[in-house]
C-alpha cells in the first residue's frame, strides 16, 4: 500500500510539473516609433493566448503557449506587425506609421496582393498616398519615381501619354514595354499612333482617374515569368481602390484641381533687316537676274510699291498660334455597406485644354467596386470601368503643310495673320499661303493661324472595363480564385485639312496631283477577354516554416482592329465627308490583329524562420503570334533566394538594422508581343490611280517563335536608423535570344519583309534608390531621396548580318551593328565650313551627284577615302538611350504644412533636332532660325553655318551631326506646398488636403530645341526624333482632396 501510494504521489507531482510546463513562456518587450518614442496601446495578440496591451512606456508582458512562435502587433495609425520570437524572452520592435512618405507595406505581386513588402523579388511599389499630387496621369505619376523605369512625355498635346521602357532594349519588332496588369487582368490597348491624326499617341491609362488607384508595383524580377512570354520586359502591376468599408457609415470624398498650362519658350528666329538679308541671299541662287526677284519681292527694291502695305507687318506667328490654357480634373466618390456587402463608387471629369485654341481632351467617366461575401467561405468581387473621351488635336510632324507649328517657324514675319484691304484696313478672312502678292508656290507657306482655327482633327472614344472575381475558401489559408476580364475600346477619328475656300493653307502634292482640301475618317476597336483560375495556400508549419503555393492557368484573346478611308477635293471646306470627295485619290486602309494567349503558372515560396526565403516559378504558354507550323508553347521557369538579415539573432531586436535582404534571382521569360501578321501570309492595300488594290505584304515564316529572355537580378535591401536611411541596390544582366527582325532579301521576292528569329540583345545595368529623413522630430521632418540607374545595352548576333539600318523619307537613318547598342543615329560626321574655295579645293571632295564642294560648303568627312561623300561614309553618331536618368525629391513638413519638390534627369541622350534642320536648311524662302546670320557668305570667313542655296543642290543639309544634339536635362517635374488636416473643419468636412503645385517650370539642358524630353511614338526606334511635337506645358493648379 505504501509503494502505491508512493507511485501515485510521485505521478501527481510529474503531472503538475508538466501541467506548469505546458502553460508555457512568458514573453515581454517593448514597441517604438520612428522616433524612439514608446507606443501607448499597442495590441499584442498571439494564437492561443490572451491579447495585451502596452502601457505609457510601450512595455507589454504576455504568455504564450509552447508551441507559439509568432505574435503580432497592432496600432492604430501604424502599419501592422508580426514577428517571429522563437526562444527570446525580450522583443523589440519599431512601427511605421502609415502616413511614413513613399513608404508602403503591400505589394501587387503576380496573381494576388501581399500584405508585407517584396522580400523574394526585385519590385517597387507605389502607394496613393505618394504619388505626386497635381498629376492628373498615371504615366506621369510613375516618371522618376522607379529606379530603371524610363518614362518619356509624348508632348504638349492633350490626350498624349509616355513611352515606357524597363531596362533597355531586348526587341527589334516586339514591344518593349512593360506589361500592364489591372486588377489581375492584362491590360493590352492599342498603342499605335494614330492613323489619322500624324504625331499622336494616345494615352494608354487615359480612362483612369489617377485617385482611384491605390497601388502600382513595377515588377523587375524573376516573378515575371509567371506571364510566360508576355513577362520578358518586366510588369507594371496595378490595383485600383476597392470597397473596403464594413460598418455601415457611408463615407463621401471629393478630389479636384484647377489650374491654368501655357509656356513662353519661342524658337529664335529671324526678324527684320536680318530676315531681307537672307531673302535677298537665298534669292541671288533662284532668280536669274535681279529684275525677276524684285518682280516677286518689290518691298525689297520699291519702298512705295503700292503692295507694300502686305509687307509692312512685324508678326510673331508663335505668339500668333500659342495660348494659355485651363485645366481642371474633378472625382466624386461615395463608398459604404458593411461586413457582407460594400461598394465604391467614383464619378469623374477631367478637361486639359492644349497650347493652342481648338486642342483639347474630355474624360467623362465612373468606376463601380462591390464586394460581396456570398457565404461564410465564398467572397465576389466586382469593378465596371466606363468613359467616354473627346479630343480635338493639330497635326505633328515635319509636315509644314499642316503642321502649325512648322508654319509658324516657315511663315514670313513681314506678312499679316489676316487679309488687307488697299488701305491696309485689316480683314476679317485669313491671308492665303501666298508670299504676299506672289503667286509662286516655291514661296507660298500654310498660315498657322488658319491651320489652328480652321483644321478639324478629333477623336471620340467609349471604353469599357470589366472584372469579376470570386474566391472561394474552405479553410484558413486554402483559397480558389477565378478572375473574368473584359476591355473594350471603341474609337472614331476624324480629320479635315480645309483650304479650298480661303487658300489659307497649302494644298497637299502627290501622284494624284492636287488636294486642295481632304478628308480622312477611320474607326479603331480594341477587346481583350481574359479568363484566370488558380488555387493557393499558405501555412506556417511548427511556427518557423512559412510555405506559400500558387497555381493556375489564364487566357488571353486580344483584337486589334482599324479601317480608314482618306479622301480629297469636295465641293468646298463646308463639305467634310467621303462621299463628297473625288474618286481619284480616294482609298481605304487599315489593320487587324488577332493574338490569344494561354498560360499555365505555379509559383511556391519558402521561409525558415524569418532568416531565408527562397521561390520557384514555372510558366508554360503559348500565343498565336508565333508562326502558324511552329511548336506554340514554351517553359519560362525562374528561381529566387534571399538572405534575411533581420531574422538572424544578432539583428533581431535592433532598432538601427530595420531590413537587410540580399537577393539573388534567375529566370527565362518570352516576348510573343509582336504583330499576329509575322507568322502567315498577310496581305495590305496600295492604292494605283482611282483604284484600290491588295499586295502582299510579307514573306510568312510559318515557324517563327517567341523571343527569349534571361535574366539575371542580384539586390540588396537595406533600411538603418529606426527606418530613417532606406537603400536598394540591384545589378541585373539580361540576353535575350531569338530576336525577331526583318532579314535582308532581294526584291525579287516581290514583298516587304521576311522575319525570322536571328538576333541576341544583351543589357546589364546597375539601379541605386535612396531615401533618408536628414531630420525627424514629433512636428518636423526633412526628407530627401532619388535613384539613378545606368544600363548598357549590346547587340550579340543579328544572324548572317553585321548591321540592321532604318530609313527615314528625311534621310535620317538609324543602324544597329553587332557590338554597339541599337539604334544609334547613322549619318555623315563634318569638319565645319569651307572657308576659302582653296581649302574646299584641297579636300578634293564630291557629293554623290559628282559635283565639288565649293567654298562655303559643308566638309563632311570621307571616312573611306574615295574622295565621294555617299552612303559608305556614313558612321554612329550616338543614341537616343541615356547613359543615366532616374530621379529625384525633398520634402519639408512642419506639423499640417509640407513643401516638396520633384526632379527627373537624363544624362548622355543624343536627339536628332529635325526641326533645327528645317530652320537651319538655308535651302527655301521660308524664315530661318537667327543662328543662320552666321551663315558663309564672304571667302575667308570663318563660321559654322554654310551658305544659302536654293534646294540645297550640295546636299548641306544631309544628315550629319549637325542636327545631333545632346539633349541631358534637369527638371524640376513638380513643387507643391500642401496644408493637410485630419480633425473637423467647419463641422463639415471630415478629413482633407489643400495644395498649390506648379509643373514642368523649371527645365535645365543645353538642348537647342523647345523641349529636350520628347517622343514622336511609342515606337522604340523613333526615340530621340525631335519632329515639331508639341512642347510640355507648364501648369499651376489648385487642388483639394476632401472627405466629408
Amino acid at each position: 500500500m505504501k509503494t502505491i501510494k508512493l507511485i501515485f504521489t510521485t505521478l501527481l507531482l510529474l503531472l503538475s510539473v508538466a501541467g506548469v510546463y505546458a502553460q508555457g513562456r512568458k514573453i515581454s518587450g517593448k514597441i517604438l516609433s520612428p522616433l524612439n518614442k514608446p507606443i501607448e496601446g499597442a495590441i499584442i495578440s498571439a494564437v492561443g493566448s490572451k491579447d495585451t496591451r502596452t502601457g505609457t512606456d510601450g512595455t507589454f508582458k504576455m504568455e504564450l503557449k509552447e508551441n507559439t512562435t509568432q505574435i503580432s502587433v497592432w496600432a492604430a495609425g501604424y502599419y501592422p506587425e508580426t514577428r517571429l520570437v522563437n526562444d527570446n524572452s525580450q522583443v523589440v520592435i519599431l512601427m511605421m506609421p502609415e502616413s511614413a512618405y513613399k513608404y508602403n507595406e503591400s505589394a501587387v505581386l503576380p496573381m494576388r496582393i501581399e500584405g508585407s513588402r517584396p522580400e523574394l523579388t526585385s519590385a517597387v511599389n507605389i502607394n496613393k498616398k505618394d504619388f505626386t499630387q497635381g498629376s492628373m496621369k498615371i504615366d506621369r505619376a510613375l516618371a522618376g519615381q522607379v529606379a530603371g523605369l524610363k518614362t518619356t512625355r509624348a508632348g504638349g498635346m492633350p490626350g498624349e501619354g509616355s513611352y515606357m521602357n524597363l531596362r533597355g532594349i531586348r526587341s527589334f519588332v516586339g514591344s518593349n514595354a512593360p506589361l500592364v496588369v489591372i486588377n489581375g487582368v492584362p491590360y493590352l490597348p492599342d498603342s499605335r499612333e494614330s492613323q489619322l491624326i500624324s504625331g499622336f499617341s494616345r494615352d494608354i491609362f487615359q480612362a483612369y482617374n489617377i485617385e482611384d488607384i491605390q497601388n502600382i508595383t513595377v515588377l523587375k524580377g524573376a516573378e515575371a515569368s509567371m506571364y510566360g512570354s508576355m513577362g520578358s520586359n518586366g510588369v507594371i502591376l496595378i490595383e485600383t481602390d476597392g470597397a473596403t468599408s464594413d460598418n455601415l457609415d457611408t463615407r463621401v470624398s471629393f478630389y479636384g484641381q484647377y489650374g491654368v498650362n501655357w509656356n513662353d519658350k519661342r524658337t529664335p528666329l529671324l526678324t527684320g533687316n536680318d530676315y531681307k538679308s537672307y531673302l535677298s541671299d537665298i534669292g541671288m541662287t533662284y532668280f536669274d537676274n535681279m529684275e525677276g526677284f524684285f518682280s516677286e519681292f518689290p518691298f525689297l527694291n520699291n519702298p512705295n510699291s503700292k503692295y507694300n502695305y502686305l509687307y509692312n507687318n512685324t508678326t510673331d506667328w508663335q505668339n500668333e498660334i500659342y495660348k494659355n490654357g485651363f485645366v481642371t480634373d474633378n472625382l466624386f466618390r461615395v463608398e459604404g455597406g458593411d461586413a457582407i456587402a460594400k461598394y465604391d463608387l467614383s464619378l469623374g471629369y477631367a478637361m486639359e485644354n492644349g497650347l493652342m485654341d481648338y486642342t483639347k481632351s474630355q474624360r467623362y467617366h465612373t468606376q463601380l467596386n462591390t464586394n460581396v461575401l456570398i457565404s461564410k467561405w465564398v467572397e465576389m468581387t466586382a469593378t465596371v470601368g466606363l468613359a467616354y473621351l473627346t479630343g480635338n488635336y493639330q497635326q505633328q510632324g515635319m509636315d509644314n503643310v499642316s503642321n502649325p507649328i512648322l508654319a509658324a517657324y516657315s511663315r514670313a514675319p513681314l506678312l499679316s495673320p489676316y487679309k488687307k484691304d488697299n488701305n491696309g484696313n485689316i480683314l476679317d478672312a485669313y491671308s492665303a499661303y501666298y508670299y504676299g502678292n506672289s503667286t509662286n508656290m516655291d514661296f507660298a507657306v500654310s498660315n498657322p493661324l488658319a491651320i489652328v482655327n480652321t483644321l478639324d482633327g478629333r477623336n471620340r472614344q467609349y471604353d469599357v472595363n470589366f472584372r469579376l472575381g470570386l474566391a472561394y475558401k474552405p479553410f484558413n489559408g486554402l483559397s480558389f480564385n477565378g478572375t473574368f476580364g473584359m476591355y473594350y475600346n471603341y474609337n472614331k477619328e476624324h480629320l479635315f485639312i480645309p483650304g479650298l475656300s480661303d487658300k489659307s493653307i497649302l494644298p497637299i502634292v502627290d501622284q494624284y496631283g492636287n488636294a486642295e482640301n481632304s478628308v480622312k475618317k477611320g474607326v479603331g476597336e480594341t477587346l481583350n477577354i481574359f479568363a484566370n483560375g488558380n488555387v493557393r495556400y499558405q501555412k506556417l508549419f511548427q511556427g518557423i516554416h512559412n510555405l506559400n503555393i500558387l497555381a493556375g492557368a489564364q487566357m488571353l484573346i486580344t483584337q486589334n482592329k482599324y479601317e480608314g478611308g482618306a479622301g480629297r477635293n469636295t465641293p468646298n471646306d463646308f463639305y467634310q465627308t467621303l462621299g463628297d470627295t473625288k474618286a481619284i485619290g480616294r482609298y481605304f486602309y487599315g489593320y487587324q490583329e488577332k493574338w490569344n494567349w494561354a498560360n499555365f503558372y505555379a509559383h511556391a515560396d519558402y521561409t525558415y524562420r524569418n532568416m531565408i526565403a527562397a521561390s520557384l516559378n514555372v510558366a508554360a504558354d503559348g500565343a498565336s503570334s508565333a508562326g502558324s507550323y511552329g511548336n506554340h508553347f514554351y517553359i519560362y521557369p525562374s528561381a529566387g533566394l534571399t538572405l534575411l538579415g533581420k531574422g538572424w539573432l544578432p539583428l533581431t531586436n535592433s532598432t538601427l538594422v530595420n531590413r537587410l535582404n540580399l537577393r539573388a534571382e534567375y529566370g527565362l521569360s518570352g516576348n510573343s508581343r509582336f504583330s499576329s501578321n509575322l507568322g502567315k501570309y498577310y496581305y495590305t492595300s496600295l492604292p494605283y490611280m482611282n483604284t484600290s488594290g491588295i499586295i502582299r505584304a510579307n514573306i510568312s515564316n510559318t515557324t517563327l517563335k517567341p523571343e527569349k529572355n534571361a535574366q539575371l537580378n542580384i539586390g540588396l535591401d537595406m533600411s538603418l536608423l529606426r527606418n530613417r536611411l532606406e537603400v536598394t541596390l540591384d545589378y541585373y544582366s539580361n540576353l535575350s535570344k531569338d530576336v525577331i527582325f526583318a532579314v535582308p532579301h532581294t526584291s525579287a521576292l516581290g514583298s516587304l519583309n521576311y522575319y525570322a528569329n536571328c538576333g541576341e540583345i544583351k543589357n546589364k545595368g546597375l539601379e541605386l534608390a535612396v531615401q533618408a529623413s536628414l531630420i525627424r522630430t514629433r512636428d518636423f521632418e526633412w526628407i530627401v531621396g532619388g535613384n539613378i540607374a545606368r544600363n548598357e545595352s549590346e547587340v550579340k548576333s543579328l544572324g548572317s548580318t553585321s548591321q540592321l539600318t532604318n530609313s527615314y523619307s528625311d534621310g535620317a537613318q538609324l543602324v544597329s551593328r553587332v557590338g554597339e547598342s541599337p539604334y544609334q543615329f547613322y549619318g555623315y560626321q563634318t569638319l565645319g565650313v569651307f572657308s576659302t574655295q582653296a581649302e574646299a579645293d584641297a579636300a578634293n571632295l564630291v557629293n554623290q551627284k559628282g559635283q565639288s564642294y565649293q567654298a562655303g560648303d559643308i566638309h563632311f568627312v570621307d571616312q573611306n577615302g574615295d574622295g565621294r561623300i555617299d552612303s559608305k561614309d556614313r558612321v554612329s553618331l550616338g543614341s537616343a538611350a541615356p547613359k543615366y536618368f532616374g530621379g529625384f525629391f525633398t520634402r519639408i513638413s512642419y506639423k499640417s504644412f509640407a513643401l516638396s519638390a520633384e526632379f527627373s534627369y537624363s544624362k548622355g541622350n543624343k536627339a536628332y533636332n529635325g526641326v533645327r534642320r528645317s530652320l537651319e536648311s538655308l535651302s527655301t524662302f521660308g524664315n530661318q532660325s537667327a543662328a543662320v546670320v552666321n551663315r558663309w557668305s564672304l571667302e575667308g570667313q570663318q563660321t559654322n553655318m554654310p551658305r544659302a542655296q536654293w534646294n540645297d543642290p550640295m546636299g548641306n543639309n544631309d544628315f550629319s551631326d549637325r542636327w545631333i544634339e545632346d539633349a541631358s536635362f534637369l527638371r524640376m517635374k513638380n513643387v507643391t506646398l500642401s496644408y493637410s488636416f485630419d480633425k473637423k473643419f467647419l463641422n463639415f468636412f471630415r478629413s482633407g488636403t489643400l495644395y498649390i503645385t506648379g509643373e514642368n517650370l523649371l527645365t535645365a539642358t543645353k538642348y537647342l530645341g523647345l523641349d529636350p524630353e520628347f517622343s514622336y511614338s511609342y515606337s522604340d526606334a523613333m526615340q530621340g526624333f525631335d519632329y515639331a511635337k508639341m512642347m510640355q506645358p507648364k501648369s499651376v493648379k489648385f487642388g483639394v482632396n476632401l472627405n466629408f
